[in-house]
């Protein structure tokens, strides 16, 4: 595993190695190594997409955590898209992502770790060695803290992950032991973050942007947000780059229509009216002006 792969967002602390990273061209797949045992898991599996959150693992033993690059390799191998290995990447809280810390506290954070202050407790210890709360990761990329589900060691609080590893009763002597430890193998003096910032992760997942301009759309815009017509083909209709408003909810009337706001009312079954304040009569009758 590369030493600058734990980086944050995938960059090296070295402005120098981070510049030979960036101008590498991106790859199609692991490792030899990992590409074996990628097969091995091929053989094991009735399809290659069963295989997916083992090949995930392989992927974070690689780059150090799940990163573009990775979920791309991934979803060639098991034969799915990559919108459908980020979905499963982003629901499954527990695969590293490329804005946590090298070394990364998920501390449990639930009812039986959180009574007689346990999960406070440990929380503390790390924020005082550390400089990070839940929710940050050290300026250097190297340590990231974040509380977490249930670790199901709950007659041993509190539990505490890191490194692939678990420990029950992580509080005191023990954790102070364990981040000395840390510290050491880093090269890091014991008071090394002492009055140093944090940086706050941000886990959101990238998205289109609002308003992203499909094949056949031009310039002008995106085809309205409510343009649910199949016998339109892209670029017809009408163009707008309105976000549209939130409806009126629950159960009020009138809705509004989401692209101009304003209300309309039906008095047939699943009666519409696009320009507001129309009245429209029959089974699924819909006027558009």
């Amino acid at each position: 595993m590369s030493p600058t792969s734990h980086t944050p967002n995938g960059a090296s602390p070295a402005s120098g190695q981070a510049a030979a990273s960036a101008a590498a061209p991106r790859r199609t797949e692991f490792s030899p190594e990992r590409m074996a045992k990628f097969h091995d898991y091929a053989e094991e599996y009735p399809n290659k997409r069963s295989a997916l959150m083992m090949v995930l693992r392989l992927a974070e033993e690689e780059f150090g955590s799940i990163t573009d690059e990775a979920m791309e390799i991934t979803a060639d191998l098991c034969d799915v898209s990559v919108a459908h290995v980020q979905g499963m990447v982003t629901f499954y809280t527990h695969f590293k992502r490329p804005f946590h810390g090298k070394h990364r506290f998920m501390v449990c954070a639930t009812l039986m770790c959180a009574l007689e202050n346990n999960t406070d407790a440990a929380l503390i210890q790390i924020k005082d060695r550390l400089g990070i709360a839940p929710g940050e990761r050290t300026a250097d990329g190297l340590f990231s803290c974040e509380k977490v589900e249930c670790l199901a060691d709950c007659d041993k609080p509190p539990v505490v992950q890191c490194d692939n590893e678990h420990f029950c009763s992580m509080k005191g002597p023990v954790l102070e032991a364990y981040l000395d430890k840390l510290l050491k193998d880093e090269g890091k003096p014991a008071d090394a973050y002492k009055g140093k910032a944090p940086v706050e992760m941000d886990p959101r997942v990238p998205t289109l942007p609002v308003h992203y301009n499909f094949e056949g759309e031009t310039e002008q815009g995106a085809r309205r947000f409510d343009d649910k017509d199949p016998y339109l083909k892209a670029g017809e209709g009408a163009l707008t780059t309105d976000v549209p408003g939130p409806l009126a909810t629950p159960l009020t009337v009138p809705v509004a229509d989401g692209v101009n706001g304003k209300g309309s009312t039906s008095n047939g079954r699943n009666g519409h009216d696009r320009a507001g304040g129309n009245q429209v009569n029959g089974k699924n009758g819909a006027k558009h002006v």
